[in-house]
């Protein structure tokens, strides 16, 4: 089983990338524009997919399967919105935050736009986004299925894979290597700690 408090309160983005590079997979670090909407917001947890595209009848409901999927997060649940590359409307903000705080989830990682920013930072859920714009999704973008794979960020994202994400981006670990790749990076900030001492030391790094 998954410890996810000592996960946060031992490990950061930096060393489950380097331990996912020892196993062989190389990049499934998102790409740097999917930022924190605060630096200090950090995020442990398990990957809960969405994934919205573009649409354009104004007059459409747009956010009933959307809400359905917000409203099936649990503890320790990320919300992962994959936006199908679109930029026109903010696909996250403050009642959304809201909604799934109180269902028990993690944070959210958007790909795409998110609103709210300063009621968002207010509250202190987690929120990751490619950037920020006051318009709402609508009628202009549309949940189309959920709990399914999704690429985000350029790293293709599977329900229940870990997530780790912090200042310096956003990890995702399959979900079949989980505990061996918490178990080797534990070992690995245990033996960083000891080399940082003796840098500390006066010890030379090579």
């Amino acid at each position: 089983m998954i410890d996810f408090q000592v996960i946060r309160q031992k490990l950061n983005s930096s060393v489950i990338s380097d331990v996912l590079d020892g196993t062989g997979i190389k990049d499934n670090t998102m790409s740097m524009d999917i930022r924190p909407l605060d630096p200090d917001m950090f995020i442990v947890g398990r990957a809960f997919t969405l994934l919205m595209s573009d649409q354009y009848d104004l007059e459409k409901d747009t956010f009933s399967l959307q809400f359905e999927a917000i409203d099936s997060l649990n503890k320790d649940d990320v919300m992962m919105v994959c936006s199908n590359g679109s930029m026109r409307a903010a696909l996250w903000g403050e009642l959304l935050s809201t909604a799934a705080h109180y269902r028990g989830a993690s944070g959210a990682i958007i790909d795409g736009l998110s609103r709210d920013v300063q009621l968002i930072q207010k509250m202190g859920f987690p929120v990751f986004c490619k950037g920020i714009r006051p318009i709402s999704s609508k009628g202009r973008v549309i949940a189309i299925d959920y709990e399914c794979p999704v690429n985000i960020g350029g790293v293709m994202t599977n329900p229940d894979d870990l997530i780790v994400a912090d200042v310096d981006g956003v990890v995702v670990v399959p979900q079949e290597i989980i505990e061996e790749v918490v178990d080797e990076a534990l070992d690995v900030v245990t033996r960083e700690t000891k080399t940082r001492e003796e840098l500390k030391k006066g010890v030379l790094l090579s």
